[in-house]
């Protein structure tokens, strides 16, 4: 007889961004018969670091270490735009959600399923399509549905306008994939995607005005579906990992995932290398010109309720644009954290270790078993960091301040004979390597061949890659002859939110 699955009570409860999701409310049936999509290792039984109750504290306290405070803040942006941060979050959520993971416990990642289809198809936004998801779309089925925002609370004479999420009475998101209206950066590139995708069906339909209904969507998602993909190639991949490793892993094809095996989302992507964005934010941000030095916290503000007109999000403060420089951007990859990760949302008050996002990271990796940065970089042929490398100073002229906490993180690391310089967790290797030795402004090489690899191998395997049509080009956007142009950018302009009038 079958296990049944139970949801304990205490795990019911709305959980922010980076605590356990639960399946609760599925039928045990609909849990046990669901995705065939798992989790695994790119390099199974490479060395981890033990699941201990003196190791779990150890990670705790490198995690609430890695969290800067007003005494050590010390602004300090990369080359990369803050939009590639919140665009790099919405992919996550395209492509992975793990519902099953509990990092208080050890677990063999391949025991865990992956709810979200790994293809780049954007399933977080069509969900299963018109047929199924209808109350998504518009009475025809060919548009996805937005909602208006409400007036203003700083600024009332910025109009009502079609640039938020569908609602429910409650101010719920009516969405594919909940985890979008999280914060306001994700939900707004939510919303312009499905813009995107509304504009494309409107650009067809007068190309072609006599093409059936069915027929219309179909190609018009394909469309928005390659856009998708190629930014996520030239403009994305490109900046993060570089566009020499980018051309040449996609030139050569994925090695540690070769396209005629069965794809398994990695963990040491998914709870390691991919996690470098969370060292990227900045505690505070440009939304628009009513709120210009606002704290990141305050994205979480409008989450699960209307959002004011005020509130819109002027994509130029976060993406070059129009030969105007970003005012957001990010800060490097490196192995300071923002002090506003120590109070995003959620289950556990300001002062439980839990509260941390960098604490969960680390924890949740030793939980799942991923191998340490020195074993992966040894699996990869990669010179690893040295110790001095690990044990550098991120700050470059310190104060005294910032020399204490570094002192912390060097005594953190020597601990128990030196256990975590010796075995470091993947996402803090990760990290140190981008801030090492690519001033924080690009991943490094572990780092960059897990991501590359990744993205790639789903490029590839997509039904819908612009892959598997190689005359196929960006135009939707498209600002200059030179397709390998477009960018992120290109696509919210044709989607209509990169310029909203009264936003800027």
């Amino acid at each position: 007889m079958s296990s049944v699955t139970v949801v304990p009570p205490q795990k019911v409860e709305r959980l922010a961004h980076g605590f356990r999701r639960t399946m609760f409310g599925f039928s045990p049936s609909f849990i046990e018969n669901s995705r065939v999509d798992r989790f695994g290792y790119l390099f199974e039984g490479a060395s981890e670091i033990p699941y201990t109750d003196a190791n779990h504290q150890l990670l705790e306290r490198l995690g609430l270490n890695m969290l800067e405070d007003v005494s050590t803040f010390q602004a300090d942006n990369s080359t990369m735009e803050s939009g590639y941060t919140y665009f790099g979050q919405f992919v996550d959520h395209d492509i992975t959600l793990d519902v099953d993971s509990d990092i208080k416990v050890s677990q063999d990642a391949k025991d865990l399923i992956n709810y979200r289809t790994p293809n780049l198809e954007l399933d977080s936004v069509y969900g299963d399509g018109p047929g199924v998801d209808s109350f998504l779309y518009d009475n025809d089925g060919l548009k996805l549905l937005l909602g208006n925002t409400v007036v203003g609370q700083i600024n009332s004479t910025i109009p009502v306008m079609p640039f938020d999420l569908q609602r429910n009475a409650l101010g719920r998101a009516i969405i594919a994939d909940p985890r979008n209206d999280e914060n306001l950066f994700v939900a707004q590139f939510h919303m312009s995607i499905i813009k995107f995708h509304n504009a494309v069906v409107d650009a067809i339909k007068a190309e072609e005005p006599e093409l059936p209904t069915d027929k219309l969507f179909v190609k018009a998602q394909l469309e928005v579906r390659r856009h998708y993909q190629w930014v996520l190639m030239h403009d994305y991949l490109s900046k993060i990992i570089g566009a020499t490793k980018a051309a040449q892993i996609l030139q050569d094809g994925p090695s540690l995932m070769p396209v005629n095996q069965k794809f398994f989302m990695p963990v040491e992507f998914s709870v390691g290398a991919y996690r470098f964005g969370h060292s990227q934010i900045r505690d505070t941000y440009r939304f628009n010109q009513v709120f210009t030095n606002s704290e990141f916290s305050w994205a979480f503000r409008f989450t699960g309720r209307p959002v004011p007109s005020d509130w819109i999000i002027s994509w130029k403060s976060f993406f070059n644009a129009d030969g105007v420089q970003a005012v957001n951007m990010a800060r490097k990859i490196d192995t300071r954290v923002a002090f506003s990760m120590g109070e995003l949302p959620g289950p556990a008050a300001r002062g439980n270790l839990f509260a941390t996002l960098s604490s969960r990271n680390l924890i949740r990796s030793m939980a799942l078993r991923v191998g340490t940065g020195q074993a992966i970089a040894a699996n990869l042929g990669i010179d690893p960091l040295t110790e001095e490398e690990l044990l550098r100073s991120p700050f470059p002229n310190p104060s005294p301040q910032q020399i204490a906490l570094h002192q912390g993180t060097i005594d953190i690391l020597n601990a128990d004979n030196q256990l975590l310089l010796k075995q470091t967790p993947l996402w803090y290797y990760i990290l140190k390597e981008a801030e090492v030795r690519q001033n924080g402004n690009q991943l490094g090489e572990v780092g960059g061949t897990i991501v590359g690899e990744v993205f790639i191998r789903l490029l590839e395997q997509s039904r819908d890659s612009f892959l598997r049509d190689p005359q196929w080009k960006p135009r939707f956007g498209l600002m200059t002859e030179d397709p390998a142009a477009y960018k992120i950018v290109d696509l919210l302009r044709f989607a209509g939110t990169l310029n909203i009038p009264d936003i800027n």
